[in-house]
C-alpha cells in the first residue's frame, strides 16, 4: 500500500501473492460453511461449488466437472416433489437477472432444503450470475413439526378423556385430529351385534345423501376402512388410483367425496381389531414415515377413548346391580392387560372399604410400538370427581405420550410433567413407570443370562419390589423424586434391573402398605415379607393372595400389579444399575 502525494487518496497494489491468499481465504470460507454453495455465470456454467453442495445434490462428478448447469438442473429434477415449479422458478430467476429469493425444496427421500438465492453484479452493476445456498433443515423442521405434533396430540387425549358419545370422540378426530394431520375430514367404522354389518360415522364435509349411503354397509364391502377391519393391517394410499386398484368399489364414494390421499388404521383394543380410523384428503398424500406414526397415534387415542365407552356402558349397566356407582365408574378406566409368554402380568382394584366415592388409583400395562411393555402403577390425590376425572385424564395422556415419544419412563414422566404444567392441572399424582423388554433375541446373548430387562423412573411412589425365584425380594428403591404436578421441569431419572427367570416384579399404591397405625415403611416391609413367603405363585394367585393377606378394612383405595418372567432357566441374581 502506497500514500499519494499533494492530496492524492492512498491506494492498495494487490500482488500476486496477496490474491492467491485471498483467493485461499475465500475457498475456505465457502468450504468451511453449513451451506451448500454453487455459483453459476451469466451464461450458463456452474464455476464454483463446494463440497457440501455436493454431498446435499448427489450429482454425477462429470456433470459437476463440466460445468453445465442446465445438465446439473435436469439431474436432480427426479428427486423433487414439485419438480415442475422448482424448474419454472429458477428459469425465471434468471431471467430476472437481478433480486434475491428463498424458499424450502421438499425432497422425495423426505429432506427439506432451504434455498437462498442472490443475483450477482460486476462493480459496475451489471449482471454476472447467480449464487445459490442450500441448507438441510429437515432435523430442525422435524423437531418443531414434532413437538407441535406433541402439543396437539395432548390436547386430543385431554378431549376424547372427556368424549361421553361416539360422536363426541369422532367430533374430536375430525376436529384437532384431522388438522393437525392436515386432512379434509375423517369417519369411525365401527363393528356392532350383527357380523355381517358395519357402522360408518363421517363428518358433515361429506355430502349428505354420501353419509346416508354409507352409514350402514356389508361387512365385505369394498372400501379401505371396512378391508383394514378383516385384515388388521393399515393402509396408506397415496392417491384415489391407488385406493381403487386396492378396492374397486371405493370409486364411487371417493369421486363423490372428493378424496385423493387417504389412510385407514384398525381400531384395536384388547387384542381385537373393532373398527378402523379413516382420514381423507382432497389432493394426494406422500405418506412420510412420520405422518403415519402420527395416524397410528391418532388411531390408538381413539381407540382408547372408543374402549373406555363401551365399557363404561357395559359397567355401568352392571353396576346398578351389583355394585355401588363409583366402583363401576373406577374400574371402567382400568383395561384388560397384555399377556405373552415373555412375561405374564396381573393386577387388582380393591376400592376402600368405607363407602368411598370415586378414587384416584390406577394401573396400565401395554405393548409399545418397539416391542417391548409398559408397565404403570400411579395415584391421583384425593376421593371425589375430581380426582376420577384427573386420573383419567392423566393415565390417558401417559398412554398417548408412551405411544408417540417411544423414549425411557424417565422421559414419559418428564413429558407428563409438561403437559400436566400446559393443561393447568391443579392434582397432585404419584407414579411409577417401568419398561420391560427381552433380551433373547441378540445374537451375542449368553443363553445363560437373564432374559428380561427392566427401566424404571419413580414420581413419588412407593418403591417396586422384585422378588426372585429362590424368594429373595428386593426393595428397588431411589433416591426420591418429585410428584407428578409438583413442578413442570423437575428432573427425572432411570434406574435398570436385569430380571432373572422365575422373577416377579410388584407394584402397589400405598393403600396396601399405609396403615393410621404403622409407618409406612414399616408396612413396606411387611409387604416384603409375605411376597417372598408367597413368590413361587404365579401373578393372577399372587395378587389375590397378597389382597386376602393384607387388604383389611383398608382406609384407601388399593391397586397392585405383578408381572412375571416365566421360570424356563436356573434363576439368577438381578444386577442392580
Amino acid at each position: 500500500m502506497a500514500a499519494g502525494t499533494n492530496g492524492s487518496r492512498a491506494e492498495t497494489v494487490t500482488t500476486p501473492d496477496d490474491a492467491a491468499r485471498d483467493h485461499q481465504l475465500l475457498r475456505a470460507a465457502i468450504e468451511g460453511g453449513l451451506d451448500g454453495l454453487v455459483v453459476v455465470s451469466a451464461d450458463g456454467v456452474m464455476i464454483s461449488s463446494n463440497e457440501m453442495f455436493q454431498q446435499i445434490w448427489p450429482i454425477p462428478p462429470e456433470i459437476i466437472a463440466s460445468g453445465d448447469d442446465d445438465a446439473a438442473l435436469a439431474s436432480v429434477l427426479d428427486k423433487l416433489v414439485d419438480p415442475d415449479a422448482f424448474l419454472s422458478q429458477v428459469r425465471g430467476l434468471y431471467a430476472q437477472a437481478s433480486g434475491s429469493a428463498r424458499d424450502e425444496l421438499l425432497l422425495l427421500d423426505g429432506r427439506i432444503l432451504d434455498r437462498y438465492g442472490a443475483a450477482l453484479q460486476d462493480p459496475d452493476g451489471g449482471y454476472i450470475g447467480w449464487a445459490w445456498y442450500f441448507r438441510d433443515v429437515t432435523a430442525e423442521r422435524a423437531a418443531a413439526v414434532d413437538a407441535e405434533r406433541l402439543d396437539a396430540l395432548v390436547a386430543i387425549a385431554q378431549a376424547l378423556g372427556h368424549a361421553a358419545s361416539e360422536g363426541e370422540v369422532l367430533s374430536v378426530v375430525a376436529g384437532r385430529g384431522a388438522s393437525v394431520i392436515g386432512a379434509s375430514g375423517a369417519s369411525l367404522t365401527l363393528t356392532g351385534p350383527d357380523p355381517g354389518l358395519v357402522r360408518v360415522l363421517a363428518t358433515d364435509n361429506f355430502d349428505e345423501q354420501l353419509l346416508a349411503d354409507v352409514a350402514t354397509l356389508p361387512a365385505d364391502f369394498g372400501l379401505p376402512q371396512v378391508r383394514v377391519i378383516t385384515t388388521g393391517e393399515s393402509l396408506f394410499l397415496v392417491d384415489r388410483a391407488e385406493a381403487v386398484a386396492l378396492c374397486p368399489q371405493a370409486q364411487d364414494a371417493y369421486l363423490r367425496g372428493h378424496v385423493e390421499g387417504s389412510a385407514a388404521v384398525p381400531l384395536v383394543a384388547h387384542g381385537r381389531t373393532f373398527g378402523a380410523l379413516a382420514v381423507a384428503f382432497e389432493t394426494p398424500q406422500p405418506w412420510l414415515e412420520s405422518d403415519r406414526a402420527l395416524v397410528l397415534a391418532l388411531a390408538a387415542l381413539t381407540a382408547m377413548a372408543l374402549d373406555r365407552l363401551q365399557a363404561q356402558r357395559a359397567e355401568q349397566a352392571a353396576a346398578r346391580e351389583i355394585r355401588r356407582l363409583s366402583e363401576a365408574l373406577q374400574r371402567s378406566l382400568l383395561t384388560a392387560l397384555p399377556q405373552s409368554d415373555r412375561l405374564q402380568i396381573a393386577a387388582r382394584y380393591q376400592p376402600a372399604a368405607r363407602d368411598a366415592e370415586v378414587g384416584g388409583d390406577w394401573y396400565d400395562a401395554f405393548s409399545t410400538a418397539g416391542g417391548g411393555t409398559m408397565l404403570v402403577v400411579g395415584d391421583v390425590a384425593g376421593h371425589d370427581s375430581t380426582a376420577a376425572a384427573a386420573m383419567a385424564q392423566v393415565r390417558n395422556v401417559l398412554r398417548g405420550v408412551a405411544q408417540v415419544v417411544h423414549a425411557s419412563p424417565a422421559a414419559v414422566l418428564s413429558a407428563l410433567d409438561d403437559a400436566w404444567a400446559r393443561l393447568r392441572m391443579t392434582s397432585l399424582a404419584t407414579a411409577v413407570v417401568c419398561q420391560a423388554w427381552s433380551e433373547d433375541e441378540d445374537e451375542d446373548e449368553d443363553p445363560s443370562r437373564p432374559t428380561m430387562r427392566l427401566r424404571w423412573s419413580n414420581a413419588g411412589h412407593p418403591p417396586p419390589l422384585l422378588v426372585h425365584a429362590d424368594g429373595r425380594c428386593e426393595v428397588l428403591e431411589r433416591s426420591p423424586e418429585l410428584l407428578l404436578g409438583a413442578r413442570p421441569d423437575g428432573h427425572r431419572t432411570d434406574s435398570e434391573v436385569v430380571v432373572p427367570s422365575g422373577a416377579a416384579l410388584v407394584l402397589y399404591t400405598d393403600g396396601l402398605v399405609e396403615r393410621r397405625d404403622q409407618l409406612l415403611d414399616d408396612g413396606i416391609e411387611r409387604l416384603r415379607s409375605v411376597v417372598e413367603e408367597l413368590h413361587a405363585l404365579p401373578a393372577d394367585e399372587l395378587c389375590d393372595e397378597l389382597v386376602a393377606r393384607l387388604v383389611d378394612a383398608n382406609e384407601d383405595d388399593v391397586v397392585l400389579l405383578v408381572a412375571r418372567v416365566p421360570c424356563d432357566e436356573p434363576a439368577h441374581g438381578s444386577r442392580l444399575r
